[in-house]
């Protein structure tokens, strides 16, 4: 939603898409501000939590360094085992999501 907040005391907010109402008075529950007085943003419970959820994603490494070794550690000793036919597959499908249907 767009809305275009007009700097007066009175708190009037234009949506500036149709589908929202016009507020033309400031609810209760939020005070007005006297001009000259610092502006406050308050993140609600959803802003709060995705905010959150953000940065314990931003937190996850990219890579398993876990998983790696234990490939690097199966290479080294001969006991990592190619699948040669779901490679094929998995790269047939690939190529196939990469030009799109073919036609027939």
């Amino acid at each position: 939603m767009v809305s275009e907040i007009n700097p007066s005391s009175t708190g009037v907010v234009t949506a500036l898409d149709s589908r929202v109402a016009k507020v033309d008075k400031p609810q209760a529950a939020v005070p007005t501000s006297a001009p000259g007085a610092s502006d406050v943003v308050t993140l609600t419970d959803l802003g709060s939590r995705l905010q959150a959820l953000t940065q314990s994603v931003a937190d996850v490494p990219a890579v398993d360094s876990k998983r790696v070794e234990q490939f690097r550690q199966a290479i080294a000793d001969g006991s990592y085992q190619v699948d040669a036919e779901a490679v094929a597959d998995k790269l047939a499908t690939f190529e196939s999501m990469l030009t799109g249907p073919q036609g027939g």
